[in-house]
């Protein structure tokens, strides 16, 4: 499958994307689906991992878990562009907006940050205010789905008949909550990992947010201190619910090797050295794109949904039972 093709469901936007040339197309739409409870995977899992954007879709889909799907930003990352609260204010009130003329009621979250980030923005809103945001990883394990330890083994370790050991990071927007915390531990096999010496409230920051800063130096540091307490841990590897996490902790350190814990459950593997190459586009309101120039001085490139003009920018427990590969990125059942 060269194309992945998605209908905003708070948007009615048709978006697709070419898997192996990152070309990007958003067909505008001025009607909306709709959709009471949706998946949101947020931008880092989208950029770095669009098939298991679709793998992920497919399942909750097949378990009645979700009846839509939305690539918007959370809209965390423009407090980091020029007039970045400004900017971040106005496209959260087009998010609350969108949401609540959708019927949303629950949202599926796959990032940490957009569940910190929805959270502060629907809570003032009485509208928004009620709506639930489930994390990923516990809705999985809810309904059965477990990490496959000789899956972990083959990925990790070359070898399926042989134990590996996972250290298991929290990532910092979570700490007040520790809902990804839990789920995390939850979806894990059982005696296959292990704690490090600073976990869920006293979690060290994988780098993620000094590097969006603009902090390099700091970010390293952060990423070292985590490597290392993953081999303190006597662990093979450092397992995390964050795509944002999982990229810094693969480029920044090399202690351990990082993971994403949708990388085990779906038995396919990202190439963390060559993510950098994918479009790092983030879904905005064109509304929010107009204050903000495209791409930014940061470098990041934003793509405009929710004109209504036309436009274009460039079920087992067991893992092989949801496994995708780099040719077929559909779901596989069992």
């Amino acid at each position: 499958m060269d194309d992945f093709e998605f209908v905003d469901a708070l948007t009615g936007d048709l978006v697709t994307q070419s898997y192996r040339t990152g070309e990007l197309s958003v067909a505008k739409d001025a009607a909306r689906p709709g959709a009471e409870s949706i998946f949101f995977p947020g931008c880092s899992m989208i950029n770095y991992a669009m098939p298991l954007v679709q793998a992920v879709y497919g399942t909750l889909s097949q378990h009645g878990l979700v009846d839509g799907i939305s690539l918007l930003c959370c809209g965390k990352i423009l407090s980091y562009e020029p007039d970045g609260d400004a900017v971040r204010a106005s496209f959260e009130q087009q998010l609350r907006d969108r949401v609540a003329e959708a019927g949303v009621r629950r949202i599926v979250c796959a990032c940490p940050n957009c569940v910190k980030a929805m959270r502060e923005a629907f809570a003032p809103d009485a509208r928004t205010s009620g709506i639930e945001l489930a994390v990923l990883p516990q809705v999985l394990a809810d309904v059965g789905y477990r990490v496959d330890a000789g899956v972990a083994a083959r990925l990790l370790a070359d070898d399926e008949g042989r134990g590996v050991l996972l250290c298991v990071h929290d990532s910092c927007p979570d700490r007040d909550y520790g809902q990804f915390a839990d789920g995390l531990r939850a979806i894990l096999p059982e005696g296959a990992w292990v704690e490090p010496a600073h976990c869920r409230r006293k979690s060290v920051c994988c780098g993620s947010l000094p590097r969006a800063a603009g902090n390099a130096k700091a970010a390293d540091k952060c990423a070292d201190i985590c490597g290392r307490e993953a081999v303190e841990a006597s662990a093979d590897a450092i397992v995390t619910t964050c795509m944002s996490c999982a990229f810094q902790l693969n480029m920044a350190q090399a202690h351990a090797p990082a993971v994403h814990f949708l990388e085990l459950l779906y038995d396919w593997r990202i190439d963390w050295s060559s993510v950098g190459a994918w479009m790092k586009v983030r879904f905005l309101f064109d509304e929010t794109l107009g204050v903000t120039e495209r791409g930014g001085a940061s470098g990041r490139t934003y793509a405009g949904l929710g004109s209504a003009s036309d436009a274009s920018r460039g079920d087992g427990e067991a893992a092989h039972d949801v496994a995708i590969s780099q040719d077929d990125t559909e779901v596989v059942g069992q």
